[in-house]
């Protein structure tokens, strides 16, 4: 399928080059407004919902045999959180999430442990006491994405990147966005830490969006807050040009996530770790449109390739 893939991909457009500004066609770009008809059109509610749910998307893909980032413990409820203790419980490194957080609100990162205290990317210092408060702030629901009044946290061992892409930022994990129609890739980006998002992948907090051809996997172009570059700000690394290691098993990988939570438009999250290779995060059952802008390629050509006629 993926060779078949990556030849329409070399009849349907070139790779695009970074120099050049020029945004797709108007009539290529997929808006808000259509992509919320297309949710309606291939995701099922239930489906969102388990989506929604880090934990529950994490079992149903795990189910379909599909590798995920390992876990280390479930806090649901505030009985578990008394039993839980952090300096007995975790690792040196680790990172909490919010089962129903979005754009990457509520996570937490350790990178190490100095003493008694762990250190987020910033260099700052975490105690227990700052763990067991932020565990108590997302099983309030301070962080859910959808305003719910109770969450979950969600605790993984911080993974260990592929040195390939590591190289590339001064610390936290780069992670890979693949947009999907049914099984089909789409379009797919790199998220790349920088000091300025306290070493998470988040575009919203300052770190890079950089276009991934499908066809070669390497950068064709970079971002940071709208602006394009070419290095890293933090390490210098060239980034445009840069092939993703893996590549073809990251297609591979996001082409099953969304049959294996039921949904039909999908947005993937996938880990390179060092020894277990790619390791899926997440998937989004309403991904974001701006991953169109950093490539510079419109969604909605994209998926009258793949099939889809928009009635």
């Amino acid at each position: 399928m993926f060779m078949d893939l990556h030849k329409r991909f070399r009849r349907s457009k070139p790779a695009p080059n970074p120099l050049i500004p020029d945004m797709s066609p108007i009539d290529e770009i997929l808006g808000i407004n259509m992509r919320n008809a297309l949710i309606a059109k291939y995701n099922p509610r239930i489906a969102i919902e388990r989506a929604r749910d880090k934990v529950a998307a994490k079992r149903a893909l795990e189910a379909a045999g599909i590798s995920c980032t390992d876990t280390i413990a479930v806090i649901d409820d505030y009985q578990k959180l008394a039993m839980f203790k952090p300096d007995r419980d975790m690792p040196d490194a680790w990172a909490i999430k919010p089962a129903r957080g979005s754009q990457g609100d509520g996570i937490l990162l350790a990178f190490s442990k100095k003493g008694e205290h762990w250190v987020k990317a910033s260099g700052s210092l975490l105690s227990s006491q700052d763990v067991v408060h932020h565990i108590g702030q997302i099983l309030d629901g301070q962080y859910s994405g959808e305003g719910s009044s109770q969450d979950e946290a969600l605790i993984e061992p911080l993974i260990i990147a592929d040195p390939g892409l590591a190289n590339l930022v001064p610390e936290g994990l780069p992670d890979l966005r693949v947009i999907c129609l049914q099984n089909e890739p789409l379009l797919g980006m790199v998220r790349l830490p920088t000091n300025e998002s306290d070493g998470k992948a988040n575009l919203h907090q300052r770190a890079i969006g950089a276009g991934v051809s499908l066809e070669t996997g390497r950068i064709t172009r970079a971002l940071q807050g709208g602006q394009m570059i070419n290095v890293h700000p933090d390490t210098g690394s060239q980034l445009v040009g840069f092939e993703i290691p893996h590549w073809d098993s990251v297609l591979e990988m996001a082409s099953k996530c969304g049959p294996a939570v039921g949904l039909g438009y999908s947005g993937a999250d996938i880990v390179l770790d060092v020894n277990k290779g790619p390791l899926v995060l997440e998937v989004n059952a309403h991904p974001g449109l701006e991953i169109q802008n950093i490539n510079q390629l419109g969604l909605k050509v994209q998926m009258k390739h793949a099939g889809e006629d928009f009635r």
